[in-house]
């Protein structure tokens, strides 16, 4: 089974999730994740605050080396395809055709509308946090439903 997950950058929301499922090790699983304008993201490889709680969380060797740009190929790839937000399943559904019926939407927002109103890099690590955090409990409720 492959499961991808996809965002925006692919630089925070969907490589966290696809380190944390790689972490749980499941025989058979293959987890791709993927960015709809990962091509254009300023962020480099991944944003700091993902890599941060990579090495926190010891996933470091269960994360990719760099992003990936989402295609209509990859999206054909997986088995169970999750995206982060509404608005990132619309766009694949209006730019690569995207019509498979096995898929979540999770709702997960990401940094930038966080951001917005945030200065601090304190509270931007916090909010970061309680991404992670929601992500994890998502991925949880997955494998347990695998």
């Amino acid at each position: 089974m492959t499961i991808h997950f996809v965002c925006k950058g692919n630089t925070f929301r969907s490589r966290l999730a696809e380190a944390y499922l790689n972490s749980k090790q499941i025989p058979n699983l293959k987890v791709i994740s993927s960015g709809t304008e990962a091509d254009v993201n300023k962020c480099g490889p991944i944003t700091w605050y993902a890599q941060r709680l990579i090495q926190q969380d010891k996933l470091v060797p269960f994360e990719k080396p760099t992003w990936k740009q989402t295609t209509k190929i990859l999206l054909e790839e997986g088995d169970l395809t999750v995206f982060m937000h509404r608005n990132i399943y619309d766009f694949c559904v209006e730019h690569f055709g995207f019509n498979s019926k096995n898929f979540q939407i999770w709702e997960i927002a990401d940094t930038d509308a966080h951001f917005e109103t945030v200065q601090e890099e304190a509270q931007k690590v916090t909010i970061t946090e309680k991404i992670y955090a929601e992500i994890k409990k998502k991925v949880d409720e997955l494998v347990r439903n695998l």
